[in-house]
């Protein structure tokens, strides 16, 4: 953390979705399509990748099913790439599944869970995280995620039993496995980011055979709206700067 390497894995993902855009700017729509693509199938590939290896390591447990947030960044963004018109998608990509990506390359804790940040889980994390910041830059900047306040809340709409799904889903596979697979960070937070001072405010009770902290929810679930609300606004922006240009 907060290395040489850590800056560069910082800014590289603005370098390469603004500079994408950049040659790009005055092309085809077919040829940004492309890019496009390009890009979200190189994640969807990083992510079978990832899930494969760790199968062939450690068998089946919580961390083969691609159920986290910038797992599903992987998957949604290679369908914006692929039909533009999927705009609650869309606007999911860019409102979660963005800043979450790039909360992963900021805080990248995460990493000292791999014995080297080279090995395929290192890697998988590092130029994961960084496409899915990369990736949904680019489809914003080229309009082809296009986000509204219908979609803004088509979006909270779906993604409220996702939230309280996972809940479940990590209780579940605690049980059956004996691990926390920790889907949505609803079980418990990420080391060394933020969540764990919303996590602290409460305390973990027991009801219906579901462990969970209510306080660390609520506060998860609001933190995520407002972020969400926020992303909204800076693609709203991003309209307006593009309409004066």
């Amino acid at each position: 953390m907060w290395s040489t390497f850590h800056y560069f894995m910082i800014v590289s993902p603005f370098i390469l979705g603004i500079g994408l855009y950049k040659m790009t700017q005055d092309k085809s729509f077919a040829l940004k399509r492309k890019v496009a693509l390009v890009m979200g199938a190189v994640l969807v590939v990083i992510l079978a990748s990832r899930q494969i290896y760790i199968f062939n390591e450690y068998g089946l447990g919580p961390e083969v099913f691609p159920f986290q947030v910038c797992h599903f960044g992987n998957i949604l963004l290679l369908i914006v790439a692929l039909n533009k018109n999927y705009r609650v998608i869309g606007t999911i990509a860019w409102c979660l599944n963005f800043p979450a990506g790039l909360a992963s390359v900021i805080f990248a804790d995460g990493l000292e869970n791999y014995s080297n940040a080279l090995d395929i889980q290192g890697l998988a994390y590092i130029a994961g995280h960084t496409l899915i910041v990369a990736a949904g830059l680019y489809l914003l900047l080229t309009g082809m995620i296009r986000v509204d306040r219908k979609t803004l809340l088509k979006s909270y709409i779906i993604l409220v039993p996702v939230y309280l799904l996972s809940v479940m889903v990590n209780n579940w596979f605690v049980g059956i496995f004996g691990e926390v697979s920790n889907y949505f960070y609803t079980y418990a937070p990420e080391a060394g980011t933020p969540l764990e001072d919303f996590y602290n405010l409460g305390s973990t009770i027991n009801v219906a055979g579901l462990t969970f902290n209510p306080v660390y929810l609520i506060i998860l679930a609001i933190a995520g709206a407002l972020v969400m609300y926020v992303m909204y606004w800076l693609a709203q922006l991003r309209y307006i700067i593009k309409k004066r240009v």
